[in-house]
């Protein structure tokens, strides 16, 4: 009578854990039935051992026997448990195994027709115990022979003693042959076992890592070969031991094989012997390790054929090992019960084989992850070194999530590892110095003025940026505009024309360099646009229509170029610095524009894609040393309002040492930017409502280098190079008599009264840069036909074209700006006289200017080499170009 065991005590999917050896149920009958009893005795007596008893013997076994049958994985008595009986396999294959230093190692393989669990049974002592452990490597069919059984017959059939003597003589030379290899093979394991992260969990919460979990879950729920395809430092060997840990093969050994670190072979390629074994010279690893799990790190460095080999294995279990040139027999096949972990930094697959394909992220692609996985590398660095837990403040965390590492996780833990030993002991917070190797490539060179100025990130969270600034402009720009059109039309009673030509375009084109598009944060005509919409929505409550994106992403830009030619012409031909009430007009006109676009759509489309001061103003702004940015990582893992682009309600903040004005209710970006994605300076015009409205301090207002936006994957468009082009343009139109007078032409009329022949002479002067500099460039692509096209190169020119301006407005700045108080008393109907000011001879004047020219002539060379990414002989033709303009506006200028 069959029977199947009942324990049903389970630890693993594959594994039937007991407490007791396994042996038939207390119910059975004792005797099995004649028909058993009969197959039994046939199964005996042609057995080549049994075989050897007499009849009665073999009868009086067979009525003893017991029938258990039992599925793979089952145990059948564990070590150092005490004897129920002894066991017989009819079929199937059981392994006998012991523990070692290298985890759950098996001795030897019982097959149909041997014996095993019988020598503490005839020993016949008190307190004999089981000396290893027995488990069903697949289905199989057990006799069962207890304990008292045994000596029954033993006694009454002395003959059955001897076949006893025969088993344990046989099993003695087998094992005295196991105990020498075990010990070579403990030797030969131990630089590849690992030890297993049996009570660590999973960490991250992220969309990568919730994944990448759900995976890990699937592989340890039985044993079928794993691909890893994975990059440096991403956590192989954890996830690796993590689920060998958790898998049925717990209890036996975990290794690790890089192919990175095999020597090479004669032939150039890696040399397999540590992997596969070499014949009768050298065990490899799959073949010491017998059961368990085995990582193969790098397994691309692999051939072709050694691969295939890997897929064979995992087919048939069966390992071919590496022949020897020496010896002319071919190795036999060796018998291995390995699960395999292939990990490659690229895809790979395993034909014909059932395996789980698990990609692990890497850290980059796992930036929410980061602060959870700094807290346990501190954690367990800070108990390793026996010190109080370290703290990250929110500065220092921003700083981990926008690194890129290279390295991954093995990156991140080596940098807070250095970072817990730098820190002195009396500190609780990881200081900033000892982060100095977090230094993202788009932060190279860059200082955050935010942290190292706290009073500026206090100012600008405040009302007073900008919006109370506001009034202070408004109480300036109202009476200068107006007393345009009511007061004194000369320029030394003007106001209007003081303010606006020598004060505002020298002073901040000279402000370019500095702080990029910052006047548009306070500009009046923008000022006037908001305060008139709000006023319009209180009287007429109303959706303001969405911005035609894009429409005028299209057309945008070129209606501010054309926008820019009609005040130029309007400037040249109608004299405008020197006519107040034309001047004041302007003023207006450009106001009006905001006005409309504020009353009619939402934000300030005016600013962004039509106005013409606000184009010029994006444009130079890439010349800035100033900066607003944020960390991409920390908006993309850590954000979820995204208030600085779309507008929110005010957002919790949860760091510590938070201001209370973070994380303010804002109406999104005016100009519909979000930080994260500015490439360059041109659509920020630092209001800093990002700043507000940010509850993880994402936000930076960073120190850079000069012209970085032109040197940094810069993208150019053709309505702002023709803008680039128009303002250079404009310093040959501003001396029009001067370079007519050397062509002869000087008495030539550029006036409103001569409209054709004025519109005509301005637009050929606005012209001069645009030929000059596509002619050169035809030039230089004949010497180089790898030189960047047209579009890319021109953009070298900016920060020459900013101080040709500047040069024209400094005579203004330096001999009229300072008779402001004079001539605000004669705008409003007083003399002015005793009244101070601040003015410099026309000399200073004209060295300020060379000064001005020579600096652009020495920083346009560096954007020109970096922009090119070509040698000096490429970009001659534009040096030269650059060289001879400098002469041409000294000559126009000073």
């Amino acid at each position: 009578m069959s029977t199947t065991p009942t324990s049903t005590d389970r630890s693993t999917p594959n594994e039937t854990l007991r407490s007791i050896p396994l042996q038939p149920e207390a119910h059975q009958e004792q005797m099995q039935e004649k028909q058993a009893v009969a197959e039994c005795y046939d199964w005996l007596s042609f057995h080549r051992v049994w075989g050897q008893l007499q009849d009665r013997s073999l009868m009086a076994i067979a009525r003893s026997l017991q029938l258990i049958k039992v599925e793979p994985g089952t145990e059948i008595y564990r070590e150092n448990q005490a004897p129920v009986g002894l066991y017989l396999l009819k079929w199937g294959t059981v392994e006998i195994y012991r523990l070692s230093l290298v985890g759950k190692t098996h001795m030897l393989y019982r097959n149909a027709g041997e014996l095993f669990g019988y020598v503490p049974v005839i020993n016949r002592q008190e307190n004999a115990f089981y000396q290893a452990s027995a488990i069903a490597l697949s289905a199989s069919e057990i006799w069962f022979l207890g304990q008292a059984d045994c000596e029954q017959l033993s006694q009454a059939y002395t003959e059955i003693q001897g076949i006893f003597n025969q088993f344990l003589t046989q099993d003695l030379v087998n094992f005295a042959q196991r105990i020498a290899r075990e010990q070579a093979r403990i030797q030969g394991l131990q630089p590849y076992i690992h030890s297993v992260p049996a009570t660590e969990t999973l960490l991250g919460s992220s969309k990568a890592s919730t994944k990448l979990a759900q995976q890990v879950e699937a592989a340890t729920v039985d044993v079928k070969p794993i691909v890893f395809q994975a990059a440096l430092g991403t956590g192989k060997t954890f996830l690796a031991g993590y689920i060998h840990a958790h898998s049925g093969l717990k209890d036996r050994p975990f290794a690790e094989l890089d192919c990175a670190q095999l020597p090479r072979s004669e032939a150039g390629g890696v040399c397999t012997n540590l992997l596969f074994g070499k014949a009768d010279v050298q065990l490899g690893v799959i073949e010491l390790l017998e059961r368990g799990t085995l990582l193969i790190d790098n397994v691309q460095l692999l051939s072709d054929q050694d691969r295939d080999r890997l897929v064979q294995y995992l087919n048939t279990s069966t390992l071919v090992p590496n022949l020897d040139p020496t010896v002319a027999s071919f190795p036999s096949p060796v018998k291995s019960w390995v699960r395999l972990i292939l990990a490659s930094p690229h895809k790979l697959t395993l034909p014909g084989i059932a395996s789980h394909s698990i990609k692990l992220f890497s850290l980059p692609q796992r930036k929410g992850d980061i602060p959870e996985f700094a807290q346990y590398f501190l954690t367990q660095f800070c108990r390793e070194q026996g010190r109080t837990l370290l703290k990250l403040d929110q500065a220092n965390t921003r700083r981990l999530i926008s690194y890129d590492y290279p390295g991954n996780l093995v990156e991140l833990a080596g940098i807070l590892k250095r970072a817990v030993s730098m820190t002195p002991e009396e500190q609780t917070v990881i200081s900033e110095q000892t982060l100095w190797s977090l230094q993202s490539p788009k932060n190279a060179f860059r200082i955050d003025l935010l942290n190292q100025l706290p009073w500026l990130r206090q100012f600008l969270l405040s009302p007073w940026w900008p919006r109370r600034v506001w009034y202070g402009v408004m109480v300036l720009f109202i009476p200068v505009t107006l007393m345009g059109y009511i007061g004194p039309q000369t320029k030394d009673a003007s106001m209007t024309l003081n303010f606006f030509w020598a004060w505002w375009w020298p002073v901040y084109l000279f402000l370019f360099a500095f702080v990029g598009r910052l006047w548009c944060a306070v500009c009046p005509f923008m000022i006037t646009g908001e305060w008139l919409r709000q006023l319009s929505l209180w009287i007429w409550p109303r959706q303001l229509l969405p911005w035609p994106t894009k429409w005028m992403n299209r057309w945008g830009a070129w209606i501010l170029f054309v926008g820019f030619v009609a005040i130029y012409l309007w400037e040249e031909l109608w004299d405008l610095p020197h006519t107040a009430y034309l001047s004041a007009w302007l003023l207006v006109i450009i106001a009006a524009g905001a006005v409309i676009g504020s009353v009619i759509y939402e934000r300030r489309l005016w600013c962004r894609y039509l106005c013409p001061i606000g184009g010029m103003n994006g444009m130079f702004a890439k010349l800035s040393i100033l900066e607003v940015r944020s960390t991409q990582q920390v908006c993309g893992s850590q954000c979820s309002t995204f208030g600085c682009y779309k507008g929110s309600a005010a957002t919790p903040v949860e760091f510590a040492n938070a201001l209370p004005t973070e994380g303010q209710a804002t109406d999104g970006c005016p100009l519909y930017s979000h930080p994260a994605q500015l490439q360059d300076n041109r659509d920020c015009v630092l209001c800093m409502t990002c700043l507000k409205a940010c509850p993880n301090r994402s936000v930076q207002l960073n120190l850079r280098f000069p012209a970085a936006d032109l040197l940094e994957n810069h993208q150019g468009n053709w309505p702002e190079v023709a803008l680039l082009l128009l303002l250079f343009g404009g310093v040959f139109m501003h001396h029009d008599h001067q370079i007519l007078g050397w062509l002869g032409q000087g008495d030539l009329p550029v006036n409103a009264d001569h409209l054709p022949i004025g519109i005509l002479v301005t637009t050929l002067l606005l012209s001069i840069p645009a030929v000059l500099t596509v002619v050169t460039h035809l030039i230089a692509r004949l010497f180089d036909r790898e030189l960047p096209d047209y579009l890319t190169v021109i953009y070298a020119y900016l920060p020459f074209t900013l101080a040709a301006n500047l040069a024209h407005y400094i005579p203004a700045a330096v001999t009229e700006a300072g008779q402001i108080l004079p001539v605000i008393a004669r705008t409003f109907g007083y003399s002015g006289q005793g009244l101070p000011t601040l003015t410099w001879s026309p000399d200073v004047a004209a060295f300020l200017q060379g000064v001005t020219l020579l600096s652009a002539l020495l920083f346009s060379v560096y954007p020109l080499l970096r922009i090119t990414q070509r040698t000096w002989t490429s970009s001659l033709p534009h040096l030269m170009l650059i060289s001879g303009l400098t002469y041409l506006c000294f000559l126009l200028l000073i």
